[in-house]
C-alpha cells in the first residue's frame, strides 16, 4: 500500500497544514505521511514566556474538567473521522491488530470521565492548590500553590492511550505540553486534539497544546526544544536510546521524568501444581497477563517464575502449564489478545536452537500462535528480553524469595497466584523496585484483565507520581505577626 497520510502540526489553537515546506516521513509497518517541517516550526511548538499560562492557571479546574468532559463524548471511533484517520495509520504503523486496537480506542471516551478526573487530580495535587493558594496548617502567614509548568513529552506509541493520558495530565496540571508523537501512532494525539480544537480552539487548553511529529534522535529539534528558557519537564517514554539522547540536553533546571521500558513477571506458588483446576486457574491468568495487547505493553509478563523442583516429574508438570498457557491464548477474547499476522523471526530462531538442548529447556508453541519455553534449571533464558508474541520463559525456582535477585527499578508488574503467595512477597519485591502486585486467580479472562487494571483514580505510575512531579510547588512566605520559636531556615 502506498496511502500517503497527511499530518498538520497541532499549535497552540492553530493548525497548520502540510504545505510546500512539508517532509516524508516513513512510520513503523510501512506506512507513510507528511507533515510540515518541524525545523520550520520550532517557535510555534515552544511557550517562551512561561507567564503566558496565566490564562490557564486562571481558569477553574471545573471549567478545564467540564471542557475535557464534553471533548470526551467526540471521542467515539464510529462518528469522529479524525479518530478514524489516527485509527487506519495506527492499524499500520503499530503493532496491535484490529479488534485489539478498536478496543483501546473504544476506551478512549472514558479517559475523560469528569469524576474520574477529578478524583484523579484531587487525590494527587489538589484541586484547591491548582485553583488558588492553600493556607498551611500553621497560620495564615505561609500558602502553598501548585503552578503548572511548559514540558515536552516524548510519548510511546505501542498502546494509543498514551496520547490522551499525556493531553488529560496537561489540562489537569494547567501545564503548556508538547507532545512528540512516535513513528508507531503519529495522529492519534494529533486527532484528539483536533477534537478539542473543533469545540472551542480559544480554551486555555487548546492554547496550551502542541502536538509534532520529527523523527528520533533529530540533534537539531531536540537542541532547539530543551532549554530552561523553553522546558521546565520532560516526560520521556520508550527506549532506553531515546532517553539517553534528550539527557545529552538536559541542564539544571529541567526536570526528567523517564518511562523507561519496564519488564514484568509472574509468580506462582506449587498449589498451581497440585490439580488440575488449580493449574488451569492459573494458566489463564498468566495468559490474560502475557497475552493482553498481544504481549507489546510494558506490564505484559515475559518470565514466570514456578516455585517447583527440577526433578523430571515436577519439570513435566511445569511443561503441562506451559501448554495450558498456550491453550489459554485461543481462549481470550479478541478484543483482548489474538494470534499475530507474522512470526517473530529472531525469537523462532532463538526458540528452535534451545529446543535442540533438550537437557537444559523443553520448548512447545510458536511465536504465532502463543509458546513457552521451560528452563529445566532455575535461571531465565538468555533472551528473555526478547520474548514477545506471546510467548514466555517457565522458571522453576525451590523458594520465590529469590526471585528479587532478577528484579529492580526495570520490574514493573508481577502477576501473584495463588493469594496466599502476596504477604510474604510483597515487602521484598517492594524493596527489590517491583512497582505494582496484581492478581491472576479467577479463571475468567474478562474478569482477571479488570481486576489487574482497574485502579483508583491518581495511583503512581511506574513508581512516581506523575501529576505532583508535573507541577512546580511555590511558597507564598508572609510577615508573622507574632514572634515564632527559631526553626530551620529555608535553603
Amino acid at each position: 500500500m502506498t496511502d500517503m497520510y497527511e499530518i498538520p502540526i497541532i499549535a497552540r489553537g492553530r493548525i497548520i497544514e502540510p504545505g510546500e515546506d512539508a517532509v516524508e516521513f516513513r512510520g513503523r509497518g510501512g506506512a507513510s505521511f507528511r507533515a510540515p517541517d518541524p525545523h520550520r516550526h520550532v517557535h510555534d511548538l515552544v511557550l517562551g514566556n512561561p507567564v503566558l499560562l496565566g490564562d490557564l492557571q486562571n481558569t477553574p479546574m471545573r471549567d478545564i474538567i467540564d471542557f475535557l468532559a464534553e471533548a470526551g463524548k467526540r471521542l467515539r471511533l464510529d462518528d469522529n473521522p479524525y479518530l478514524q484517520a489516527s485509527f487506519a495509520l495506527a492499524l499500520r504503523a503499530g503493532g496491535l491488530a484490529e479488534p485489539i486496537l478498536r478496543g483501546v480506542y473504544d476506551d478512549l471516551p472514558h479517559m475523560f470521565d469528569p469524576a474520574a478526573m477529578y478524583a484523579q487530580i484531587d487525590s494527587t495535587v489538589g484541586v484547591d492548590h491548582l485553583d488558588g493558594w492553600v493556607p498551611s496548617p500553621a497560620g495564615p502567614h505561609c500558602r502553598v500553590r501548585a503552578v503548572g509548568t511548559r514540558q515536552l513529552h516524548i510519548t510511546a506509541g505501542n498502546v494509543p492511550v498514551v496520547a490522551a493520558l499525556t493531553i488529560v495530565r496537561g489540562a489537569l496540571t494547567k501545564s503548556d505540553i508538547l507532545i512528540k508523537s512516535p513513528s508507531n501512532d503519529p495522529l492519534t494525539a494529533n486527532a484528539i486534539m483536533r477534537t478539542l480544537l473543533e469545540l472551542d480552539a480559544g480554551h486555555p487548553v487548546c492554547k496550551h497544546v502542541a502536538v509534532a511529529y520529527w523523527k528520533g534522535g533529530d540533534e537539531f529539534m531536540d537542541s532547539q526544544i530543551v532549554r530552561t528558557s523553553r522546558i521546565d519537564k520532560i516526560t520521556a517514554w520508550g527506549g532506553m536510546s531515546s532517553v539517553r539522547h534528550i539527557q545529552k540536553f538536559l541542564t539544571p533546571g529541567i526536570d526528567l521524568t523517564a518511562l523507561n521500558p519496564k519488564f514484568s513477571m509472574s509468580v506462582i506458588g506449587r498449589e498451581a501444581l497440585e490439580s488440575e483446576a488449580a493449574m488451569d486457574e492459573a494458566a489463564m491468568g498468566i495468559a490474560v497477563i502475557a497475552g493482553f495487547y498481544n504481549q507489546t505493553a510494558c506490564a505484559n509478563t515475559r518470565l514466570v517464575y514456578v516455585e517447583c523442583g527440577t526433578d523430571d516429574a515436577s519439570l513435566d508438570r511445569l511443561a503441562e502449564l506451559g501448554r495450558k498457557v498456550v491453550a489459554a491464548f485461543g481462549e481470550l477474547p479478541p478484543v483482548m489478545s489474538t494470534p499475530v499476522d507474522r512470526p517473530n523471526q529472531e525469537l523462532a530462531a532463538e526458540m528452535e536452537a534451545v529446543a535442540l538442548e533438550d537437557d537444559f529447556y523443553t520448548v512447545g508453541g510458536d511465536t504465532l500462535n502463543g509458546g513457552f519455553v521451560v528452563s529445566r534449571f532455575p535461571d531465565r533464558v538468555d533472551f528473555y528480553d526478547q520474548l514477545n508474541n506471546r510467548v514466555i520463559n517457565l522458571v522453576p525456582v525451590a523458594d520465590l524469595r529469590d526471585v528479587v535477585k532478577w528484579c529492580d527499578d526495570t520490574t514493573q508488574t508481577v502477576g501473584v497466584y495463588p493469594e496466599s503467595l502476596r504477604e510474604k512477597l510483597l515487602d521484598p519485591l517492594a524493596l527489590a523496585g517491583v512497582q505494582r502486585l496484581v492478581p491472576l486467580k479467577g479463571g475468567d479472562p474478562v474478569k482477571i484483565f479488570r481486576d489487574m487494571h482497574t485502579l483508583p483514580p491518581g495511583m503512581p505510575h511506574d513508581g512516581i507520581e506523575p501529576l505532583r512531579r508535573n507541577v512546580r510547588w511555590v511558597i507564598d512566605h508572609r510577615p508573622v505577626e507574632e514572634a515564632l520559636p527559631l526553626g530551620i531556615a529555608a535553603v
